[in-house]
């Protein structure tokens, strides 16, 4: 569903003190063709197909730039293939061109109207811009989808802390707290101490993280501390002699 699927638990464990993490919007899987026929009988690989699937590999390897040589052929053949206009959205926020990735997720929605991954993006573009507000409104109304709550609710508790709306914040932390259950209360509470400039109470609520949910679960929770610029962690001071 999402870029995070390339980090394997063990990669995720140095976050915590200093590796590097993903960029924070939504992925949709390459497409896989069909098999429901003998190896001898299966049709020729379609090219357009093999073209998205190196266009991932690229942009996981932070080769935004021949990934996007590798997409747009793709796109003007076929301008309604929603895959791949997903595919170079996420390829220009790499590349930080955010008024070019809107574009191209607005296309996507126009494509396929019920795709909440690019609602996510979208929202996700104003959250990388700082326009915590706007990122807010269009994280909030993912909040009851099967999918992207949990994600949602942790999303607008950032965009309150981060927007001027502590208070809001601060209850909403409360609620985080009576659940316990989702990676959306240890992440909300490692936020609220990191973005209170006390690392050493994050460090904790992170390693909780790591030790209880899988990578691909998480990713998308983590990068956005990551777009913030509060993780990876720096070391921790040595002990005392």
């Amino acid at each position: 569903m999402t870029l995070c699927s390339r980090f394997l638990r063990v990669a995720l464990l140095p976050f915590i003190s200093g590796c590097c993490y993903s960029i924070g919007y939504a992925q949709q899987p390459p497409p896989t063709p069909a098999v429901s026929s003998p190896v001898a009988d299966l049709p020729p690989v379609d090219p357009s197909a093999q073209a998205i699937n190196d266009a991932y590999r690229l942009l996981f390897q932070e080769k935004s730039d021949e990934a996007l040589a590798k997409i747009n052929p793709v796109i003007q053949a076929n301008p309604k293939n929603v895959n791949a206009y997903m595919l170079r959205g996420n390829i220009y926020v790499q590349k930080k061109l955010y008024d070019q990735a809107q574009k191209d997720y607005e296309t996507v929605a126009q494509l396929d109207g019920k795709n909440t991954a690019v609602k996510f993006n979208l929202s996700e573009i104003k959250f990388l811009q700082k326009k915590y507000d706007d990122a807010q409104v269009g994280f909030a109304a993912l909040k009851t989808d099967s999918t992207w709550g949990d994600l949602a609710n942790y999303k607008v508790f950032l965009c309150n802390l981060l927007g001027g709306h502590e208070d809001v914040a601060a209850k909403e932390l409360d609620t985080f707290n009576q659940v316990g259950s989702n990676p959306s209360y240890y992440f909300a509470n490692a936020a609220w101490a990191l973005i209170h400039h006390k690392p050493e109470d994050a460090r904790p609520w992170l390693k909780s993280i790591v030790n209880i949910y899988p990578a691909q679960k998480i990713a998308l929770y983590a990068s956005s501390l990551k777009a913030l610029g509060y993780l990876p962690l720096p070391a921790p001071p040595p002990p005392a002699n």
